[in-house]
């Protein structure tokens, strides 16, 4: 099954609500999400596996990497291929915003290891990743901080894993559109 017939069958639903709504209102991922047909035709291109869109192949491998360790199962959902097809449709300025946040992966792990990112082991990836994930926000009207580049690269790894067949199935989902009872109010009183 394909992200646009998961998504078709989830909107209003949990899933499709954290799948969406666990974006930040202003992240790009969530403007691709909303939009079935762009969907659809990323999940495709992502699927027929011709090489990468919009990111180098250096640039890819990096990201397929990063999104593995930071969501294991992204690999096989196709995380990167998705996200590099969303990319070569999106505005300018989210792609320079994309560079720059896997950019800052790169250069963190240039600076704390001397070497690149995939280079690295696990456990430096790790360390790396916790680093990155704990390290001090932005304050409000101030240029972004390495915390800020690494929750932006992570919200496009979450949005396309989460709306995978993979990632909602890992949230519960069943594969059917509806359920005919929820389990806690089956009980044949009804609710009093």
């Amino acid at each position: 099954m394909d992200r646009r017939a998961v998504l078709q069958g989830l909107t209003g639903t949990l899933g499709a609500g954290f799948a969406i709504h666990a974006l930040g209102a202003g992240h790009p991922m969530r403007w691709h999400l909303e939009d079935h047909v762009r969907v659809a035709a990323a999940d495709a291109k992502a699927s027929a596996a011709t090489g990468p869109e919009y990111l180098t192949g250096d640039q890819l491998e990096t990201l397929v990497s990063a999104a593995e360790r930071i969501l294991p199962g992204a690999t096989s959902a196709k995380v990167a291929p998705f996200v590099d097809q969303l990319l070569a449709v999106d505005t300018p300025e989210n792609q320079r915003e994309f560079l720059s946040a896997l950019a800052v992966l790169e250069g963190e792990s240039t600076a704390r290891y001397q070497s690149r990112w995939k280079a690295l082991d696990e456990a430096q990836q790790v360390a790396l990743l916790t680093a990155l994930s704990t390290a001090d926000p932005a304050a409000p009207e101030k240029p972004a901080t390495a915390r800020d580049r690494f929750e932006h690269l992570k919200g496009w790894i979450v949005g396309a894993y989460y709306s995978s067949e993979i990632g909602m199935r890992e949230l519960g989902w069943t594969g059917n559109v509806f359920f005919a009872a929820f389990p806690g109010c089956q009980h044949p009183g009804g609710h009093r």
